[in-house]
């Protein structure tokens, strides 16, 4: 019991743990036991029905609504070129931080197109013929976690800036007072930096179309 317990965690170790994927684990463990039962009825060792049951069941990615068998190389590579043009796409809108403050953030992007890069290229060198069961469910789940976080965030900060920059104001019931182009140039740029960071919900919910695309056999139909 203790040996197909573990053989059976081992399998589903990768899967997320969802109310249907635990009934599926309870059922396959129950089967294997029964299987393994029958095997020492017939006149088997434990030891050798134990691990005639296992071999019944070598992998349960197939079994899992969402699943979807993958060209794990395609996928990888056209994540990574999806990451590098977004990264590129960040920093172009970041250059017009180069004349404030915050010019930071486009030496920032300019790194993030440079890693980037050279992540592709590496990737595009490697042949990676690799077939494998990946999650479309997990994919959807990362990108509304992501989706989720980031509203979140800016939100907040938002909201914390919009306090700082017009609380007193507000608190003291006196008009909002900008005074010039230049300080209206700095108010902007400080609502402009959160809404930067769209780029990376963005990327991650590319990954679950590129996954959808990576289908194995996609292109023959």
């Amino acid at each position: 019991m203790i040996d197909l317990q573990k053989y059976i965690d081992g399998l589903f170790r990768h899967q997320r743990l969802t109310p249907e994927v635990k009934d599926l684990k309870e059922e396959i463990l129950s089967n294997m036991i029964a299987k393994r039962d029958d095997l020492i009825a017939q006149g088997l060792s434990a030891e050798k029905a134990t691990e005639k049951a296992k071999e019944s069941l070598s992998a349960i990615d197939y079994l899992i609504d969402g699943n979807q068998l993958t060209d794990v190389g395609k996928y990888h590579l056209e994540c990574m070129q999806t990451l590098l043009l977004n990264c590129i796409v960040f920093w172009i809108f970041s250059l017009p931080l180069l004349f404030t403050h915050y010019a930071l953030t486009s030496y920032i992007g300019l790194l993030c197109v440079i890693i980037s890069g050279c992540a592709y290229i590496l990737s595009k060198d490697k042949k990676e013929n690799v077939i494998a069961f990946l999650s479309l469910s997990a994919s959807e789940h990362r990108k509304k976690v992501a989706w989720t976080i980031w509203s979140a965030f800016f939100l907040v900060a938002v909201g914390t800036m919009a306090a700082l920059t017009f609380g007193s104001d507000i608190w003291f019931g006196r008009p909002l007072n900008i005074t010039g182009p230049y300080q209206m140039a700095n108010i902007a740029v400080r609502f402009y930096l959160p809404l930067l960071t769209i780029i990376i919900p963005i990327t991650i919910s590319s990954f679950s179309r590129i996954l959808l695309k990576c289908r194995k056999g996609h292109e023959d139909e």
